[in-house]
């Protein structure tokens, strides 16, 4: 796909990386634009977007979950009314770089570790990230527990995934290894774009306790199904 004609903001890390992918597809909406990907099911919704364009594109991937920019009001109320819970997520960045944590205990998962000990659904997520992106991983009696890798990147910037099997949680193993995720990511000029629903207080908590701080906000629709 060609690049997007979208400023390289935190808000569209998602639809710089959904554009660069090859496996990625893009629809016309009146006068705005989505940009989807039927593997990550994710759909980006930008430009002037007309709400029943929108509504449209919702019902027939109502497998995906969709961003849209928080001041379309009117796609939100859109989305809700065709069935859609729809959500705020507040985006985060680094006010202060260096004062990430320097934690020890994060290694790349290498290739051939089996995740069969993981819920099905992060296993999956896993498996296929792992084919493209470098893993951060923390270890529980010989087992990798805890992840964090980065989806989508933009010129500008990168998006943070952190993941713990539900037995590893409350240990600090996700601040490790979003840690060592960060640090490598930004040795190649990106910075960090941390996401949560504000109903999140897990991930809101630990983008807090790394030294983020909010720049921004989006409207998120989860999959219908």
């Amino acid at each position: 796909m060609t690049e997007l004609a979208l400023p390289d903001l935190p808000r569209w890390v998602e639809a710089h990386g959904l554009a660069a992918d090859p496996t990625s597809w893009r629809r016309t909406l009146g006068t705005g634009f989505a940009v989807g990907n039927d593997h990550a099911r994710l759909v980006v919704v930008g430009g002037d977007a007309e709400a029943a364009a929108v509504d449209e594109l919702a019902r027939a991937y109502d497998a995906h979950a969709l961003l849209v920019a928080i001041e379309r009001e009117d796609l939100a109320a859109t989305l809700r009314a065709g069935g859609r819970p729809v959500v705020r997520a507040v985006l985060h960045t680094l006010s202060e770089p260096d004062a990430l944590p320097e934690l020890e205990g994060a290694f790349p998962l290498p290739e051939d570790v089996t995740l069969s000990h993981l819920p099905p659904a992060l296993a999956d997520e896993l498996s296929a990230a792992r084919t493209k992106h470098t893993i951060w991983a923390a270890w529980v009696d010989g087992e990798p527990v805890s992840f964090a890798y980065a989806p989508w990147r933009s010129p500008s910037w990168f998006d943070v995934s952190v993941d713990t099997a539900p037995g590893a949680r409350q240990l600090g193993l996700a601040t490790v290894v979003a840690s060592a995720m960060i640090r490598e990511e930004r040795a190649h000029g990106r910075e960090p774009v941390w996401g949560a629903t504000e109903d999140n207080v897990a991930s809101l908590r630990l983008a807090r306790r790394l030294g983020f701080v909010a720049c921004d906000e989006l409207w998120v629709a989860p999959p219908a199904v």
